[in-house]
């Protein structure tokens, strides 16, 4: 896992640097802050270097746009999920198949707080790749048919179960996702990182994905999970980084604190 993090040169992220990440590091800032590049500079750096866990990462200068697509060869343990990403995309390199019950478990909790139609869903239906969804009424859906929402929630996990000792990226994590099933999603992301030994970094605009955050991260007063907020900010064409830990973040949910001023 990444314990520390310098990124020079790359793009508007000229010299950045965070001491202390976590397993799961959620990342905001106002637009042109650098939180897509952040994203993008670490997918690009494993993609010309050898992935390996290291106390910090050294980002220097790497002059993406000179290289072309066939010069990238993306590292097989780290997943980058953009904005726009489709399960499609995902599902052209992996099967539902590996998915093991823990996975499934976490999966079917968090469609179900989507849709509560559903009963059961059987993942390994119609050649693996479309899962069928039984109602409680007893009608069968194919699962990729039900919606944005569903699709979001199936990236992330075919993402972090295909990442074992690696990081999954996610680019505006709330995208297709009503605010209802936050609290859900961040419960099985954890979950399943600290499961699967898998560091995510993800970015959104979204107040209601950092007041789940903020909630699930100490849902255990005494033992709160291994995430923090990073907030980036333009100052003066520097992009410096702004810090919050689990304490942090409690007073910032318990206030209703407008963080992302």
């Amino acid at each position: 896992m990444i314990a520390s993090i310098e990124i020079q040169n790359f793009r508007n992220l000229k010299n950045l640097h965070i001491d202390s990440l976590s397993r799961v590091n959620l990342i905001i800032g106002k637009n042109n802050s650098g939180k897509t590049n952040f994203l993008e500079s670490i997918n690009f750096y494993t993609s010309q270097n050898e992935f390996l866990p290291e106390e910090k990462l050294i980002i220097d200068d790497l002059a993406p746009n000179q290289l072309t697509d066939d010069e990238i060869l993306f590292s097989p343990n780290v997943k980058l999920i953009s904005s726009h990403s489709s399960i499609q995309g995902f599902l052209r390199q992996h099967t539902f198949d590996v998915f093991t019950d823990f996975i499934r478990e976490k999966a079917m909790r968090c469609l179900k707080m989507i849709d509560d139609r559903i009963f059961e869903v059987d993942f390994v239906a119609d050649n693996l790749k479309n899962p069928i969804a039984t109602f409680k009424s007893g009608k069968n859906v194919a699962l990729l048919r039900m919606g944005n929402g569903v699709h979001r929630i199936l990236t992330i996990l075919l993402a972090l179960t295909t990442c074992e000792n690696g990081i999954v990226l996610i680019d505006e994590i709330e995208n297709g996702l009503h605010y209802s099933v936050t609290e859900e999603l961040w419960k099985m992301i954890f979950e399943v990182a600290e499961h699967l030994n898998v560091q995510v970094f993800a970015t959104t605009q979204s107040i209601d994905m950092i007041k789940a955050f903020g909630k699930i991260i100490n849902v255990e007063e005494n033992k709160p999970l291994h995430g923090i907020l990073i907030k980036l900010e333009n100052i003066d064409n520097v992009i410096e980084p702004l810090t919050f830990d689990p304490e942090e973040m409690k007073v910032i949910t318990q206030n209703s604190i407008e963080v992302r001023r």
